[in-house]
């Protein structure tokens, strides 16, 4: 049995990095030896099969330098403690930083979570990413324009990448998927970051819509990412018609509940919430600055000029009374979201891991 070391800074988050982690070691660890090592101690928020060893490391050291070092020295002994075959990181921004030795034996897989045209430009991360195109036995993907970006901008050859799309991670069963999300009335953004996931374009293209009775409800923000979002809607007289939360664990639930999905990041990959919500069969509004959502949703939304506030609106205020459109893209969602299931995600990790 082929042991797999997965490295991730915390599984106590309940961003969608965390849960397709989740999803995919509860899959392998019927076929593989499955270990997490992470950065603290806290206790992952969505379950994992008790068989997946997590381990915890502490860099010590009073220097950045000197604790990087023995980071990498600590991981570096538990791969080669553990005979591992591979080791996967899930950030290549992070790869100088936790697998800068690697023991003989041992091939990393870079399994990228970043837009690489939407990514941080420091020169460390540039630096890391270079590190990681050269050192990586394979690149994960999660969209057509991520392969072309990185085989482009690293010269790394096709055969080192798999496209993999992120799957659904909610229970896939349509039986119960027969509601009529139309009169929830309830438009729905998720995200743990108000900057970056653009809450504060949402907040503005909302106060500028007659609701009809319609709410909009942002969760999954930190306490103190609420109060940063509860300052911005306070510039508006919306009060009563935003509904601001923290982060959940049954998010099919919160799915179910809504009606129309809104995305309005000024960075996003391949955004889980945005597979999902379409297999829910919620028809999404998003700009048209990042290629990832734009694939995802093919002509299941509506795409929106990045930025221009008045349209994103518009379109809200056309999906609201357009009962007729709704249902088109509704159902439209919910045919496109098949390709993201779980049996699919599973072969192509096996065929990776062959």
């Amino acid at each position: 049995m082929k042991n797999i070391t997965f490295f991730i800074n915390t599984l106590s988050a309940a961003g969608g990095t965390q849960r397709v982690l989740t999803t995919l070691v509860n899959l392998l660890i019927e076929k593989y030896s499955i270990a997490i090592i992470v950065l603290d101690d806290k206790k992952p928020f969505f379950s994992i099969k008790p068989e997946i060893k997590i381990k915890q490391i502490v860099a010590n050291g009073a220097l950045k330098s000197f604790r990087l070092f023995d980071l990498n020295k600590q991981i570096y002994n538990e791969l080669k403690n553990n005979s591992c075959d591979y080791y996967i990181s899930l950030d290549s921004n992070s790869v100088l930083m936790q697998s800068l030795f690697m023991p003989r034996k041992t091939k990393l897989i870079v399994w990228e979570h970043f837009s690489l045209s939407k990514n941080f430009n420091n020169v460390l991360y540039r630096f890391s990413r270079y590190y990681a195109s050269k050192r990586a036995h394979k690149f994960v993907l999660l969209s057509k324009q991520e392969v072309t970006d990185w085989s482009n901008l690293y010269n790394i050859p096709l055969k080192k990448i798999s496209l993999t799309y992120n799957p659904i991670t909610i229970k896939e069963e349509l039986n119960d998927l027969d509601v009529h999300l139309y009169n929830n009335k309830k438009v729905l953004a998720i995200g743990n970051n108000v900057h970056v996931k653009g809450f504060d374009y949402l907040v503005k293209a909302w106060s500028l819509l007659d609701k009809n009775g319609w709410t909009l409800e942002i969760v999954g923000l930190s306490e103190k990412e609420q109060i940063k979002l509860n300052k911005i809607i306070d510039q508006y007289d919306i009060e009563n018609d935003i509904i601001v939360k923290g982060r959940i664990s049954n998010i099919k639930e919160k799915y179910l509940n809504s009606s129309i999905y809104c995305l309005c990041s000024r960075m996003e990959a391949t955004p889980l919430v945005l597979i999902e919500s379409q297999y829910i069969g919620l028809p999404a509004i998003v700009f048209d600055n990042c290629e990832g959502p734009l694939e995802l949703i093919d002509d299941s939304g509506l795409v929106i000029e990045y930025e221009n506030i008045s349209n994103y609106s518009a379109a809200l205020k056309k999906l609201i009374e357009s009962k007729s459109l709704y249902e088109e893209l509704s159902l439209r969602a919910k045919q496109n979201s098949v390709r993201f299931n779980r049996s699919t995600f599973y072969d192509k990790w096996c065929e990776v891991l062959s």
